[in-house]
């Protein structure tokens, strides 16, 4: 399976309470790790013979997965903070972005990005069904948003 955009390959981390977000990612052709605040980056780092990634999303909207991120990039690197955060603030150890002359981007998930993805997914390039795991229809749309709550899949659908 080829990467997304041309990127060679593709590495997730999810916690280890969800393993079938990591089943999905591997089955989507990432090499997975469960996230343990930062533990899991020298595994990174090994797979790729020692050196950083060159792009990281953070999409937790955690500290620990922000400063996981910047560990688990190489100099130079890109990491690209998607995650909402519970609080207001998101920290991360600057030394660490500063040292290894990170560029950090927010990301924020709409407005211009819509007519790009709906343009991927027109073409064929971005497979929309494979992460949906649940489909109601829309008289069990309670049930659906409580599934969804409770993170048991990956997308939930209510179909009218």
């Amino acid at each position: 399976m080829r990467a997304p955009q041309g990127a060679a390959r593709l590495f997730a981390t999810d916690l280890a309470l969800r393993p079938h977000r990591l089943e999905a990612a591997r089955a989507l052709g990432a090499c997975v790790f469960a996230a343990e605040g930062g533990r899991e980056v020298p595994a990174i780092r090994d797979a790729l013979g020692g050196a950083g990634l060159d792009v990281a999303f953070e999409a937790a909207g955690e500290n620990a997965a922000v400063d996981a991120a910047l560990e688990a990039v190489r100099p130079g690197a890109r990491v690209v903070l998607a995650g909402i955060p519970a609080e207001e603030r998101t920290s991360f150890r600057a030394a660490t972005a500063r040292r290894k002359g990170l560029t950090l981007v927010l990301a924020r998930r709409m407005k211009h990005a819509y007519p790009r993805a709906i343009r991927l997914a027109e073409s064929g390039q971005v497979d929309l069904s494979s992460p949906v795991t649940h489909t109601f229809p829309l008289e069990r749309g309670a049930e659906a948003f409580t599934v969804a709550a409770r993170r048991e899949g990956l997308k939930v659908l209510v179909k009218p």
